[in-house]
């Protein structure tokens, strides 16, 4: 062998490896730009449970007021609690929520309610009612369940 062919096949090893190290440095900063991306979306999860947490903590507060009527706060309550991916329809007294938003899901809600007759209002509003009658204890003991319980 030549030389001059050492020379070039020298230049051709020397080109390689500094594309591999230029390919292996572009790389790790792709990794380190995903890395900071899945570090941000984890943190905005965390912030958004927060929110519902908070969400659920304030309503929990106001359940069961002039603000905020027992049905009301159940089916929003329930809304969350399945946002947060919690299931607590089997424990014991947080169940409570669950039955009543379960009992009035065909209750119409915002426009359709708005465009209800007086009757069917009436009718409704006293099926409300009784439910808040017949699960006022249930509530009450599933709003300091609730208040308690630890969202990890």
């Amino acid at each position: 062998m030549s030389f001059t062919a050492f020379l070039i096949m020298l230049l051709c090893a020397l080109v390689v490896i500094v594309a591999s190290l230029w390919f292996i440095r572009h790389q790790l900063q792709l990794n380190k730009i995903r890395e900071e991306k899945v570090k941000a979306g984890e943190a905005r999860f965390l912030e958004e449970r927060q929110k519902r947490i908070d969400s659920i903590r304030v309503l929990i507060s106001v359940a069961g007021t002039d603000e905020v009527n027992w049905i009301e706060a159940s089916i929003r309550i329930k809304h969350l609690l399945d946002q947060l991916s919690e299931d607590l329809s089997e424990h014991e007294d947080i169940s409570a929520f669950y039955i009543v938003a379960e009992k009035t899901q065909h209750i119409p809600t915002h426009e359709q309610w708005g465009n209800l007759p007086k009757s069917a209002k009436m009718k409704f509003r006293l099926e409300m009612d009784g439910y808040e009658t017949e699960y006022a204890e249930h509530l009450l003991r599933a709003k300091t369940s609730l208040m308690a319980y630890d969202f990890k």
